[in-house]
């Protein structure tokens, strides 16, 4: 009789332990909304996770989990137990993506990060960047990317699955509840489309964060004063290539709309996706007269109300160098 129920006690405790308590391996089970205990265990079986599906559905019952299990996708393991499998279920711990988008990326940039990640491959992107989502701005004549500016930068968590429509759009959402409220709340001559890519020079300048109210400044006298912004970041913008070092004069006679120095004004569009930081500096500019600047080598800018005192600066940046 001791023996019977031995042999019963270690039927039941058997299928609640690890499979491989020294198994170092992975596999990616996909829960789906709705699935049954039953239908999760029979998976979880067949792929080496668990020791028993009867068990799984038995003890999701017991517990009162059968109906709390999350749907997603799990990096689960044989050494993992059951118990611990299922705590992970009635969680929701699936498994989740972390992108960082750093300020000043490119909407290019942005989807080689997304593709890095495993969201999506380049060919996926290029039938949905061809065209606005509703409510962004509508592009302008000239501009190449409708979707330039409009992408918020931070982290973003996205569920092992995520599909490159969401992953855009949640970063779109993003954009919407952070930046308009600014734009909402601010007092400035600029259209909403003219403040994002005012923001996106500023940002791809790449001055320190203190100098920024002042480089919006820069622009909007140029602008007031009827002079081309002169910005080499749209030029860079507009070659589509990487340039080491100072432009050339053949760069600075690119043929786009994005030349600001062959055309005056804003470019049509935004050239980069800026942070809020830019973007509050765009809404303030600092109260200065200047109309130049020179960003150096260790980051500062050095700024100038005339051209004289403008050169003077570049040569001194000269002698330093």
């Amino acid at each position: 009789m001791l023996g019977a129920a031995l042999l019963f006690g270690i039927g039941v405790y058997l299928p609640l332990l690890p499979v491989n308590p020294q198994s170092h391996t992975f596999k990616y089970v996909t829960v789906r909304p709705g699935e049954t205990a039953t239908a999760i265990g029979e998976s979880l079986r067949r792929q080496g996770i668990i020791r028993s599906a009867w068990a799984f559905a038995f003890l999701s019952q017991v517990d009162h989990l059968a109906s709390s299990l999350k749907s997603g996708v799990y990096r689960l393991s044989p050494h993992d137990s059951l118990t611990a499998i299922l705590d992970r279920m009635r969680a929701g711990q699936v498994v989740v993506i972390k992108v960082t988008i750093p300020e000043g990326f490119t909407v290019k940039q942005v989807v080689a990060r997304l593709v890095a990640a495993h969201i999506g491959t380049p060919a996926d992107y290029r039938s949905l960047l061809a065209k606005p989502l509703p409510g962004m701005p509508a592009p302008a004549t000239g501009v190449r990317d409708p979707w330039e500016g409009y992408l918020f930068p931070a982290t973003y968590s996205f569920a092992w699955g995520t599909t490159p429509q969401t992953a855009l759009a949640v970063m779109w959402q993003t954009f919407q509840a952070r930046v308009r409220p600014l734009y909402r709340a601010a007092h400035t001559s600029l259209t909403f489309t003219q403040w994002v890519t005012l923001a996106s020079i500023i940002q791809s300048e790449d001055g320190v964060a203190s100098d920024a109210p002042k480089i919006a400044a820069v622009f909007m006298n140029r602008m007031a004063a009827g002079m081309p912004l002169q910005s080499d970041a749209t030029v860079r913008y507009a070659l589509q290539r990487t340039v080491a070092g100072g432009l050339t004069l053949g760069d600075l006679r690119v043929a786009s709309a994005y030349n600001t120095y062959l055309h005056r004004g804003l470019p049509p569009g935004p050239i980069c996706n800026p942070g809020l930081l830019m973007l509050r500096a765009a809404l303030s500019p600092a109260p200065v007269p200047y109309l130049y600047f020179l960003a150096l080598r260790n980051g500062k800018d050095l700024f100038a109300t005339t051209y004289q005192q403008h050169l003077s600066n570049i040569a001194w940046a000269n002698a330093h160098s």
